[in-house]
């Protein structure tokens, strides 16, 4: 391995960013197709050196490929 096969930093940033908003746009238009309503849960915490981190999770259901 040679360091030129080695992506940069900004470039990962890129694919990640790039990936991110490929997500995105598949979760809300899922949530939009949703039989009825959304719930929301979320939880906190801390690691040992305080650093704190958060979680959202979404619960809905939607219709199978058969309808």
């Amino acid at each position: 391995i040679q360091d030129k096969d080695i992506p940069h930093r900004t470039k990962l940033t890129e694919l990640i960013l790039k990936q991110y908003e490929i997500h995105w746009h598949e979760m809300t238009r899922e949530m939009k197709a949703s039989l009825g309503r959304i719930s929301f849960t979320s939880d906190m915490w801390t690691n040992g050196i305080l650093k704190g981190f958060m979680a959202i999770t979404a619960h809905y259901i939607m219709k199978d490929a058969a309808g």
